[in-house]
């Protein structure tokens, strides 16, 4: 687990020097996240209590309408052995002014948790109904379990002041044969508020919920902290 993460943190810094040679011919934006959360819920699982998490990722917009993404990320439990590494990669084409498609691959590799190791596999298409205003679907095939996770939800973006903004998120998902659950998973939704300090550096206090539709381990309710870096 060890060699994963030093591994993953050293491919995603080596995407800096890449800015260099790029930055005159393509956009290219570097974004460090840290932070802390009161629980960790991923897909209607509670996989850990109090974690801290970092994620680096990078995003290239190859022309007016091609994008790829890439990023790896680490989160540990405070309080207990729990850990979860990983990295992803998307391709985003803009299909239209209002509408945007694309599909990605992610790794992830577990500590002491139920979940597996292995990769995940998926498709989006976000609808921007205005500015501030998206809804999205998303499907998933989870190779390390050989299951499928929807996703069906919308979000908004809602400017306070020059520098603050305020982002509500939620969404209703299913699941097929997915750590032996099938059917209707949970309704979630998060609401964070962000203030950029400067062009560089933001902070995010945010709260959010997972209401299970199928009574397993219970419903969660939680919060936390991000610190963001951009370059």
């Amino acid at each position: 687990m060890k060699h994963l993460v030093i591994a993953l943190l050293a491919a995603s810094f080596a995407a800096s020097p890449l800015s260099a040679d790029l930055e005159d011919d393509i956009p290219l934006g570097i974004e460090a996240v840290t932070g802390i959360r009161s629980d960790y819920v991923y897909r209607g699982f509670n996989l850990a209590d109090v974690v801290m998490d970092f994620q680096l990722e990078t995003e290239v917009v190859l022309d007016d309408t091609l994008a790829l993404g890439a990023g790896a990320w680490f989160a540990t439990e405070v309080s207990d052995n729990f850990t979860e590494g990983g990295a992803f990669l998307d391709l985003s084409y803009s299909l239209h002014k209002d509408i945007t498609v694309g599909g990605s691959a992610s790794y992830h590799a577990y500590g002491h948790s139920f979940l597996e190791d292995g990769f995940d596999l998926g498709l989006f298409l976000t609808w921007h109904a205005d500015r501030n205003w998206n809804m999205e679907a998303k499907v998933h095939r989870d190779l390390a379990t050989n299951g499928w996770y929807a996703h069906l939800g919308s979000n908004w973006s809602i400017p306070l002041s020059d520098k603050t903004y305020l982002r509500i998120s939620a969404g209703i998902s299913a699941v097929e044969d997915y750590y032996e659950r099938s059917g209707l998973n949970d309704f979630h939704g998060q609401a964070s508020l962000t203030h950029n300090i400067n062009t560089m550096l933001s902070i995010t206090p945010f709260a959010g919920w997972s209401c299970e539709l199928d009574s397993r381990d219970g419903s969660e309710i939680y919060g936390g902290l991000w610190f963001e870096v951009s370059f």
